[in-house]
């Protein structure tokens, strides 16, 4: 597809920060936590940490089969967090994690958090009902927000997004706290929010937020402190984590780092044909295997993963106007991707 586009890499823009891919070992040996976590580190780099839907995934090809439940790297810790649902940390700028908008007096009881429609959380008990919000970072879409109309608790709200959209809605700034407002205003009724309580930590210290409970298992009282995961995919428990006894044996799953390079390229996009629709997935296909090309010119694999990022209000484009030469304004206005790929 001729795509008349004139396209400038900023390539003096490139982040590039440090990031590692965890591949994923089964071992079959029935071991109780603590040696399964020695044996990890002895062999690879640690037991299992998963940081979000596409580490899960990547686990449950590793491991599929009949065995039914494997230690991972999670162990319950001594004091309590806050965390989001969604666990990219690309996702988050610096600070973003920690915005909070508590109403006057919270939190309080609760380990999972609401939004009223005055756009002020409230912590409640997570096996409360209530309508809930997804966030959707598809590209396929143009909806960021999506309101789902049926009673759920917080464990299987957080299921439903995960399987239909990308996961419940992070809060990150005011901005979006506003636009959720908006959202929610009419329906006089408060909503889920991605936002949870737990002192669940990783084997390998990561500061990952990802959980899969099986419902019913996320409690505050939870009685056991090491978390087996099934495998068994004629289960109904199939990828969901329990909490279980740290001597029982199991066998389990081992990680090793590989090192990864994620680079952010920040692009102005000059428009031959006024009336190219930007929003077309073929003409956005047609820019990323542009991109590509020009990516590869300047050294990178030709493997390289390409995606668009999606900005805060579900755009990809942002027109830049006239006049508006601040460094800060520009960089709002200007089309952001993600490029992935293994060094």
């Amino acid at each position: 597809m001729e795509t008349s586009l004139y396209l400038t890499l900023l390539i003096s823009g490139f982040y590039t920060p440090s990031s590692c891919l965890h591949q994923y070992h089964l071992i079959t040996n029935n071991m109780n936590w603590t040696d399964a976590q020695s044996y990890c580190r002895a062999h690879y780099t640690d037991l299992a940490t998963v940081d979000d839907m596409e580490d899960l995934n990547r686990l449950i090809t590793s491991v599929s089969g009949s065995i039914y439940w494997l230690w991972i790297g999670l162990k319950k810790g001594d004091s309590m967090k806050w965390n989001w649902s969604l666990a990219d940390r690309r996702f988050y700028r610096e600070g973003e994690t920690e915005f909070r908008n508590w109403d006057t007096g919270t939190p309080q009881n609760g380990n999972c958090a609401l939004m009223s429609t005055a756009g002020l959380w409230n912590n409640t008990s997570c096996d409360d009902q209530h309508h809930f919000i997804c966030y959707d970072g598809k590209q396929d879409t143009n909806l960021t927000y999506v309101l789902i109309q049926e009673n759920k608790t917080w464990i299987d709200a957080q299921s439903y997004c995960r399987q239909n959209h990308t996961d419940l809605v992070s809060v990150r700034n005011q901005t979006e706290n506003t636009e959720i407002k908006k959202k929610i205003s009419l329906r006089r009724l408060p909503v889920w929010i991605g936002l949870f309580l737990d002192s669940w930590r990783w084997s390998d210290q990561s500061d990952s937020s990802f959980r899969n409970w099986l419902p019913g298992w996320f409690r505050i009282d939870q009685k056991y402190s090491c978390t087996t995961m099934s495998s068994y995919s004629s289960s109904s428990s199939y990828s969901k984590w329990i909490n279980t006894p740290c001597e029982n044996h199991y066998p389990f799953i081992c990680y090793e780092a590989l090192q990864l390079k994620r680079q952010v390229v920040r692009m102005k996009m000059t428009q031959r044909d006024q009336h190219l629709n930007l929003r077309d997935p073929a003409v956005q296909d047609a820019i990323v295997q542009e991109i590509r090309n020009k990516l590869k010119e300047q050294g990178l694999p030709a493997d390289t993963k390409v995606t668009w990022k999606k900005q805060p209000d579900g755009k990809v484009f942002h027109k830049e106007e006239e006049g508006s030469p601040k460094k800060e304004e520009e960089e709002k206005k200007m089309k952001r991707m993600m490029t992935k790929g293994e060094l």
